[in-house]
This record gives structure tokens, C-alpha cells and sequence, in this order.
């Protein structure tokens, strides 16, 4: 990456299992996630115009531990006088719903990269295998199931 740039992952923006559990059918909602309405877009927002518009000289964001299975803070630094391009990646943020509406709006540029979908679930499905709590049996139905819906 180039060194005036950093990557903000969205994956970060995972609202935390504690969050989940607290919703309307959390286990539907703990094992759906990945979906757009498990997601924090507003957090997400809100750090996206903190670097646009703010004058704070660091932004912190969060980062997204797939061994732990939680967001975790202050993963990732906005350096203002820095990082001049914010690479901002994820699967929903030209998605149209669930609160991911306006995120465009905060992007300068949109890049989609097609990819096949069973060349990302067969990534999805080796990546996941660090998920606490999932035998790689139960990993494979979930990608199949749950991702494969999502994607």
C-alpha cells in the first residue's frame, strides 16, 4: 500500500456478539452475521466524517478479529497530514438498505471487483475456520447457508 494511503475494513463496523445477543432473535441475528442489518453503518458513518470533515489529528477505527469473533477498537489510524487516499473496503457499502444507503456519499471513488461467488465461499470457508465456537463441518453449512445468501 502506498504509504500516503491506509485501509479502512469494514469489517470493523460488526456490531459485537454482546450487541447481537441483546437484539430480537439474537440467534438469528448472532448466526446471520455477515448480513447488512448485523453491521454498524452509522458508526461507520460517523468515522468516515470524522476523516473527511474533522480537524482530530488521528482517527481511530476499529478492526474485526475473526479468531476472537468481535470487533475490536482501535485497529486501524486515520493520520491527518499522512494518509491523503482511505482505501474503505467491504461487501455492503454501495448497498442500498439496512442503514448502508448514504455511505456512498462519503466516497470518492467506487472500484466493484467481480468476483465468482463459490471462489469467495470457498475463501470464506478457509478464512472462517479460526471462528470460535464452529466445527469446520458447522462452518461449511454456515457459508452455504448464511454467506451465500449474503453475497
Amino acid at each position: 500500500i502506498l504509504p500516503n494511503a491506509m485501509v479502512m475494513p469494514m469489517d470493523g463496523y460488526h456490531y459485537s456478539l454482546d450487541k447481537l445477543h441483546k437484539m430480537e432473535n439474537p440467534e438469528d441475528m448472532v448466526y446471520r452475521r455477515g448480513a447488512p442489518d448485523t453491521f454498524d453503518p452509522h458508526s461507520l458513518k460517523k468515522d468516515l466524517n470524522r476523516i473527511l470533515h474533522g480537524d482530530e489529528p488521528s482517527v481511530s477505527i476499529p478492526g474485526f478479529d475473526h479468531a476472537v469473533g468481535d470487533p475490536q477498537p482501535d485497529q486501524h489510524t486515520f493520520i491527518r497530514g499522512q494518509h491523503d487516499i482511505v482505501i474503505c473496503e467491504g461487501i455492503y457499502l454501495l448497498h442500498e438498505s439496512d442503514g448502508w444507503e448514504d455511505v456512498k456519499n462519503y466516497l470518492d471513488y467506487s472500484i466493484y471487483i467481480q468476483v465468482g461467488i463459490d471462489t469467495c465461499i470457498d475463501r470464506l470457508k478457509e478464512r472462517n475456520k479460526c471462528i470460535p465456537g464452529y466445527t469446520h463441518e458447522e462452518i461449511e453449512v454456515r457459508c452455504e447457508v448464511v454467506d451465500r445468501r449474503n453475497a
